[in-house]
C-alpha cells in the first residue's frame, strides 16, 4: 500500500511538471507578442521623437487639463473675420453622422458657449423632425403655411443609415439632399463611423460609391457645397490579448490601418476641396506630436490617448478638438473664403506658365 501511494505521488508530481512546461510553452508567443507591442509603444514617433510612455507621463504631470479641454487651442477661430461668420449665420448646414457625430456637435456647442460672439446655432434634426411633424398637423388644421425644420439657418446634425453599412449611409445622404426636404441645404457633410471602415472593408469600393453620390448631388444641386470627411480612428492595441490579435492582423490597429488607406484615397481624390479631417485631428496630440501604430511595417495614425475614453466616446478635449476642426472647415465655405481660394487657385495655375517662359 505504501509503495502504491509513493508511485501515485510521483506520477502526480511528474504530471504537474509536464503541465507547467506545456503552459510555459503556450505562453511564450503571448509574452513575445506583448513584449513586441510594448516595444512599439515605447519607440519614438517620427513627428516629435517622443514615446507614448513619455507623452503619458507629461500628461499625468499636467493633470487632467488636456482631457477636460482646458488645453485645446481655439485661437485659429479668432483669426476668421466677422464677415465670414456673418455669412455662415445665413447658411443651412446638414451634418449627417452616426454616434461620433453627436460628440462633434457637443464639442461645437461647448465652443459656442465659450465664444458666443460666433452666434451660430446647432440643432438636432431628430428633435426638429418631430417638431416639424407637429407643425404640419397644426398647418393642416389651420390651413396656413408653417415653416419646415430646414427653413431657417443653422447647423443641423442628424443620424443617418446603419452602422457597419457605409454604402447605406451614402445612399441615404444622397437621397435626402435630392429630396424636397433637403432642397434648402447650403452645405452638406457626411461622416462615416469607425464601424463603417473595418480591417476587411473594401475602401476603394466605398470611396467609389461616395464619389458617385457627390457627382450626382452636384449635378442636381450645383449651388450646394459638399464638405468631405475622413473616417474616424480608434485607440491603439494594448495588452497581451490585443497583441495576439495584432500579430494575426485582426485587432484595432489593423482597422486603423485600413481607415488610413481610405482617408489617403479621399484626400487625394478631392485634393483642393474642403475636408473636415477627423482622422488628422484625432491623431494629433495636444503637444503637436502624432499618435501612430505600426501594421505590417507601415505606420498609420491612431486616436491620441487624451481624446479617447477607452470606448466609443470622446473626452471633452476630443470633442472640442473635433468641434474646432468642424468650424474651421465650415469657415472655408463662406463667400469671402471661397473668393480668396478661387483667386489663389487662379494665381497658382498661372504661375507655372510664367516660370516656363522664363526658363526658355
Amino acid at each position: 500500500m505504501q509503495d502504491f501511494m509513493q508511485r501515485a505521488a510521483t506520477a502526480a508530481f511528474v504530471g504537474t511538471l509536464i503541465c507547467g512546461g506545456l503552459a510555459a510553452l503556450a505562453w511564450q508567443p503571448v509574452a513575445a507578442a506583448a513584449q513586441e507591442s510594448r516595444k512599439e509603444q515605447d519607440r519614438p514617433e517620427k513627428s516629435g521623437g517622443k514615446s507614448r510612455e513619455a507623452t503619458q507621463e507629461e500628461g499625468a504631470a499636467s493633470g487632467n487639463a488636456g482631457r477636460t479641454g482646458g488645453d485645446v487651442d481655439l485661437t485659429a477661430l479668432d483669426r476668421i473675420g466677422e464677415t465670414c461668420w456673418a455669412d455662415l449665420r445665413t447658411k443651412r448646414v446638414y451634418f449627417a453622422h452616426e454616434a461620433l457625430g453627436g460628440e462633434v456637435a457637443k464639442g461645437i456647442e461647448t465652443i459656442l458657449g465659450r465664444k458666443p460672439e460666433l452666434a451660430l446655432t446647432v440643432i438636432s434634426y431628430r428633435r426638429e423632425e418631430r417638431e416639424g411633424r407637429q407643425r404640419e398637423r397644426q398647418r393642416d388644421r389651420q390651413g396656413a403655411h408653417q415653416a419646415t425644420p430646414i427653413d431657417r439657418p443653422g447647423i443641423f446634425h442628424a443620424s443617418i443609415g446603419h452602422n457597419g453599412e457605409p454604402e447605406d449611409k451614402i445612399d441615404a445622404f444622397q437621397e435626402f439632399l435630392l429630396s424636397p426636404e433637403g432642397s434648402g441645404i447650403d452645405v452638406a457633410v457626411l461622416k462615416l463611423s469607425c464601424s463603417d471602415i473595418g480591417r476587411s472593408t473594401d475602401v476603394v469600393r466605398v470611396l467609389d460609391r461616395y464619389t458617385q453620390a457627390v457627382d450626382a448631388i452636384r449635378a442636381a444641386r450645383p449651388n450646394l457645397l459638399v464638405v468631405h470627411c475622413t473616417a474616424p480612428l480608434r485607440e491603439p492595441d494594448h495588452g497581451a490579448k490585443l497583441a495576439i490579435k495584432k500579430m494575426v492582423g485582426t485587432g484595432p490597429d489593423a482597422a486603423n490601418a485600413n481607415r488610413g488607406r481610405y482617408n489617403e484615397l479621399l484626400r487625394k481624390h478631392f485634393a483642393g476641396e474642403i475636408v473636415f479631417d477627423v482622422a488628422r485631428a484625432q491623431s494629433r496630440r495636444l503637444d503637436g506630436t502624432e499618435e501612430t501604430v505600426v501594421v505590417r511595417n507601415e505606420r498609420w495614425p491612431a486616436l491620441a490617448p487624451e481624446f479617447g475614453e477607452g470606448g466609443h466616446e470622446l473626452t471633452e478635449a476630443g470633442r472640442i478638438v473635433l468641434g474646432r476642426e468642424f468650424l474651421l472647415a465650415l469657415s472655408h465655405c463662406c463667400a469671402e473664403a471661397r473668393t480668396k481660394a478661387t483667386a489663389a487657385k487662379s494665381t497658382a495655375t498661372a504661375a507655372p506658365t510664367g516660370d516656363a517662359a522664363s526658363d526658355e
